[in-house]
């Protein structure tokens, strides 16, 4: 079992799938999933209590992170995995706060940009404490800091593979399923009676 295996630290060995069941694999990836899943609502339980939801701060966050503190709007909505017409609306009552200030692109008037305000900066800094405090009491208090990175570079290992895949699929689009002959064709309008 795999589980086994990191316990000893024996990191960046492809595992094949002949070296574990269905079974171990689904309540290994299981295990991950809800250790990562609930330690990250605890952690933002502390940001959620100072009076901002997890996905403004997550918006915060990334603008915080980049630089001159602003990103196309699009580029947030696709790491926040909302849709453009979500994020914009999300956007719009950020900006109601003075939190985030939307900028036009002077070199592609299709992109606009959602900009940290002060205000927005400042926020975005003390919610950033709060959040590393968080995570040094419910991550670094749990693991050390070598299992941590492990965990780290394996879950760089998946996200790779799921951008490489992202990637492929955008460079080679799926082709249109062929229709059965057999099927109607419900797009077709009726004919009129006589024609």
């Amino acid at each position: 079992m795999i589980s086994a295996r990191l316990d000893r630290g024996d990191y960046g060995g492809r595992v094949t799938s002949s070296d574990m069941s269905d079974e171990d694999l689904l309540a290994n990836w299981e295990l991950i999933t809800r250790a990562v899943v609930r330690t990250q609502e605890r952690v933002l339980n502390r940001i959620e209590v100072g009076g901002l939801s997890s996905l403004w701060f997550a918006a915060l966050h990334l603008l915080l992170r980049s630089s001159e503190h602003r990103l196309p709007m699009s580029h947030l909505a696709r790491e926040l995995s909302i849709t453009t017409g979500g994020f914009t609306k999300l956007a719009d009552r950020m900006g109601q706060e003075g939190l985030i200030d939307r900028r036009n692109s002077s070199g592609d008037r299709r992109v606009v940009y959602a900009a940290l305000t002060e205000e927005g900066l400042r926020v975005a800094r003390r919610s950033e404490r709060q959040y590393k405090a968080a995570l040094r009491e419910h991550v670094l208090e749990v693991l050390t800091a070598e299992k941590l990175v492990g965990l780290a570079e394996s879950a760089g290992v998946l996200d790779g593979a799921a951008w490489a895949d992202i990637a492929e699929e955008v460079r080679t689009p799926a082709a249109a399923p062929q229709r059965s002959a057999g099927l109607p064709d419900r797009r077709r309008r009726p004919v009129p009676d006589g024609a």
